[in-house]
């Protein structure tokens, strides 16, 4: 019972970013075909990295207890310092993928998509 009392406030707190990613995807999706191939590609990419390590994440959570409960300090310590660079990696990988995204989104280099004014004539 006192596992329950660890575990659940943390997937309760693992949820909302679980949501928004897949919301997050969801609209990747739907706006697809407005969107630039190669920055839809990473965002999708970017979103699912993310969300991998979320849902890893809970699982993470919801079995801690479990895994430290058997083993000593020591590798209650090498367990956590693990997991932590791995959701870390997965967090940085991720959200390098998002801003490839948004900076695979840049319009070009001219301001207008119509032809320059004509210029106006001379006065006097």
């Amino acid at each position: 019972m006192g596992e329950l009392y660890f575990s659940v406030p943390q997937m309760a707190y693992s949820m909302p970013a679980i949501a928004t990613l897949v919301v997050g995807v969801v609209l990747l999706c739907v706006r697809r075909r407005r969107l630039a191939p190669r920055a839809w590609t990473l965002g999708v990419a970017g979103l699912a990295v993310l969300l991998a390590g979320a849902l890893a994440d809970l699982v993470y959570v919801a079995l801690l207890p479990q895994l430290i409960g058997g083993g000593g300090l020591r590798e209650a310590k090498a367990l956590l310092a693990a997991t932590g660079l791995l959701f870390l990696t997965l967090h940085v990988v991720g959200m390098s993928l998002i801003i490839a995204a948004l900076l695979a989104t840049g319009g070009p280099k001219q301001p207008w998509d119509q032809p320059a004014p004509e210029p106006r004539p001379e006065l006097g």
